[in-house]
């Protein structure tokens, strides 16, 4: 065969053959497709009724619209015959009707350009074959009635997935006959704006949240991505859009049941408005907590905001057992502050021993918001950018911070001095003058690479004051994280547990290997003999290796 001098683009007759697989079938879709072919022929209201005729289970959908004024381009695939406002607005694609491929349906209709009422059944099987259907007569005075045999899997639900059909329709449906509710789709925003033939609306708590459909393409709603603007780290203020589309024939979807839009340069132009009446929403606030960066791109999008409220969040030492968030309490920065960086938990414990003390006992230690780099109250503040520790042990002296360990055969005890040197940076600014600040401190707990407290080098210096509640507090800070696993006890019973390991090695560390065993025996009666001992009674206990007294004494 030779081949063609040219080509075109053509629609194949297997097309029509494969027509019951263009939509899902879903009854969702379904009511979608005919409420849009519904406000496209100018209905004012809808009603819809299930019924049950003969063991037969349908679906009635009325409209009062200008009715379908050619049967024969009801099942012409790819053919709207909407007018050209519609076509230019909508960019109906013809298959709309299609999404009941595969049901028995009857369709009535009045034509208005024959002045006549027709009908026309379309048997399940239909749909692909292409075999002709007959038109008849029918007493319908004006609109459109579609009557759907239900499958099972319809029925149930039908209610509620109706009902979510009507919520953001821009026509009163019925059901039943009982008007469904109606809601404006940009309910509870806190600003609505036009853009780009869309009703905009900003939320900064939106409760439907982070629910992906939120376009409403006229009751239909739509997957897209949309801007968001997230204020300071861990605030929870989080910027979203829901968009109303009302005329915006450039915003294209992807047919045919429209779930999602099409990434052409329209969508591009209404992202970024989107974006820019975020900021301008946020400009109507007193102030704000934006990043840096967020701030920038406001000034590009030509909104012009204050700088990012001042104030930071008073640092709290990390924990190996973190769950507890940031410190909510912020203070104005006219005091003098000390930004500290993240830091592992024993350089964390490490440096709130030498809180207090000089030369940094009159600065407020305050956490670090990299996101805000770039404010010029955020860059001028002094920042904390190296830490690491000295130990002094009988004339030798050994260093550790984060990227440094000790070594492996260091023993747990006492130490002759503990030292905890900062280097301080004047501002957060790149090549700011520093200095470096060695402060004493009583104890370190080195986890060493390890999370467990048998792998840790736990130090204290001698005749220094700290006492083993105060060391084994540190020692649970620094270690105790407690097992996510399911074959674990609970975090209460780990908690415990571990208190009492803690303290135990405090104890020995600091008193000795007797006061450690004491301490052991104490801690074991608090958990299992003090609640046997009544309230008005003392007991003596006579203990030793194999033989336990117990006897109460006189009252």
């Amino acid at each position: 065969m030779p081949l063609p001098p040219t080509i075109h683009s053509a629609v194949s007759p297997d097309a029509i053959r494969r027509a019951s697989r263009l939509f899902s079938g879903d009854s969702r879709d379904c009511l979608h497709e005919m409420f849009q072919n519904a406000r496209r022929a100018g209905a004012t209201c809808i009603t819809v009724d299930p019924t049950e005729q003969d063991g037969r289970y349908l679906l009635h959908i009325r409209d009062d619209g200008c009715g379908i004024d050619d049967p024969a381009a009801l099942l012409m695939l790819g053919h709207s015959g909407w007018s050209d406002d519609i076509a230019r607005s909508e960019d109906p694609a013809g298959m709309g009707m299609f999404s009941l491929a595969g049901r028995a349906v009857e369709i009535q209709s009045f034509s208005p350009s024959a002045a006549t009422a027709w009908k026309v059944e379309i048997p399940a099987h239909a749909w692909d074959s292409g075999v002709p259907l007959a038109i008849a007569p029918a007493m319908i005075g004006w609109g459109t009635l579609i009557s759907i045999e239900l499958p099972p899997d319809w029925k149930q639900g039908l209610s509620a997935v109706v009902a979510d059909a009507a919520r953001h329709y821009p026509l009163p449906v019925t059901l039943n006959g009982a008007l469904l509710p109606r809601e404006d789709f940009l309910k509870d925003a806190m600003f609505v704006e036009n853009a780009c033939g869309c009703r905009i609306g900003v939320y900064d708590r939106d409760p439907d949240w982070p629910r992906d459909q939120r376009i409403n393409f006229h009751g239909h709603r739509v997957k897209c991505a949309l801007p968001t603007v997230r204020e300071e780290k861990d605030s929870g203020s989080l910027w979203t859009v829901r968009i109303d589309i009302m005329d915006a024939p450039k915003i294209d979807m992807v047919l045919p049941a429209r779930k999602e839009v099409i990434d052409n340069a329209a969508l591009k132009a209404l992202l970024e408005a989107a974006e820019r009446i975020i900021f301008r929403a946020i400009a109507t606030r007193p102030d704000h907590r934006l990043p840096f960066t967020a701030w920038q791109r406001a000034c590009e999008l030509g909104v012009t905001l204050p700088q990012a409220r001042s104030g930071l969040a008073i640092w709290r030492p990390q924990t190996a057992d973190d769950c507890h968030g940031r410190s909510s309490r912020m203070i104005a920065p006219e005091g003098a502050m000390l930004v500290v960086p993240a830091l592992e938990p024993d350089i964390a414990q490490a440096l709130a021993l030498a809180r207090g003390k000089p030369p940094i006992e009159d600065v407020q230690l305050v956490e670090a918001e990299d996101a805000l780099q770039g404010y010029a109250w955020y860059d001028t503040l002094p920042v904390i950018r190296d830490i690491s520790l000295r130990i002094d042990q009988e004339g030798s002296v050994h260093r550790y911070d984060d990227d440094m360990c000790l070594p492996a055969d260091f023993a747990c005890g006492l130490v002759d001095r503990i030292v905890i040197e900062l280097t301080v940076c004047e501002t957060g600014r790149t090549n700011a003058p520093h200095s470096v600040h060695s402060i004493e401190i009583p104890a370190l707990v080195c986890r060493n690479g390890g999370w467990d407290i048998e792998g840790a080098i736990i130090l204290a210096t001698r005749d220094d004051g700290i006492t083993p509640d105060r060391l084994s507090r540190m020692i649970y800070a620094t270690i105790f994280c407690g097992a996510d696993d399911g074959d674990c006890d609970s975090w209460d019973t780990q908690s415990r547990s571990f208190e009492r390991e803690a303290r135990q090695h405090a104890t020995h560390i600091l008193l000795g290997e007797d006061a450690a065993t004491l301490e052991a025996i104490n801690m074991s009666a608090w958990d299992n003999l003090s609640w046997l001992i009544p309230l008005d009674r003392k007991i003596v206990i006579h203990a030793e290796r194999g033989a336990i007294t117990v006897d109460f004494l006189p009252n």
